[in-house]
């Protein structure tokens, strides 16, 4: 990423899924690769596909082997609408003034709601359900994530906050 992506643009680039012949002395004559690519901008994502494609077809020649790379456009990227996010951090202000807000928190993750967000506005956030003390820190889609369920009721009043503001 760092030869490809300016530096403080985001970019990740994941395998997250390789299948083969299972013998375990015969090479496999295919292999199957899966995995993501996310960014936060349309530009790095279109400069991160051509060096993708060109260093994985580069590989496979290397090698004297043929490549197949089928990319497709699944999730969008999650874009807050900045005058909501003003007004839900306002109200998470007012329940909970004790509340650590981090409005420059920005993840890479997929998210179904990209979908519903391009069509209707939107404030996606999280409500801090980490526990270092429990244990309960591992990273979402580990094997053992979990979460701190004692953050439930303030999570539920703010959502209330939210939805009662928005029906006034």
């Amino acid at each position: 990423m760092a030869r490809n992506v300016p530096p403080l643009d985001s970019a990740v680039v994941t395998v997250t899924s390789v299948h083969r012949w299972e013998a375990f002395n015969v090479i496999p004559p295919e292999v199957n690769l899966k995995g993501t690519i996310r960014t936060f901008d349309p530009d790095a994502r279109d400069q991160i596909l051509f060096r993708f494609r060109e260093l994985v077809t580069g590989v496979a020649k290397s090698m004297g082997c043929q490549v197949e790379i089928d990319v497709r456009k699944i999730i969008p990227s999650i874009v807050n609408n900045h005058e909501l996010t003003r007004k839900v951090v306002d109200i998470a202000n007012y329940i909970l003034p004790k509340g650590q807000i981090d409005t420059s928190y920005r993840t890479l993750g997929s998210e179904d709601m990209a979908y519903l967000m391009e069509e209707i506005p939107g404030c996606y956030f999280f409500v801090g359900s980490s526990n270092i003390e429990k244990g309960l820190d591992a990273a979402h889609h580990h094997p053992i994530f979990d979460f701190d369920e004692s953050v439930l009721p303030n999570a539920s009043a703010l959502m209330a906050a939210i939805v009662s503001s928005f029906l006034q």
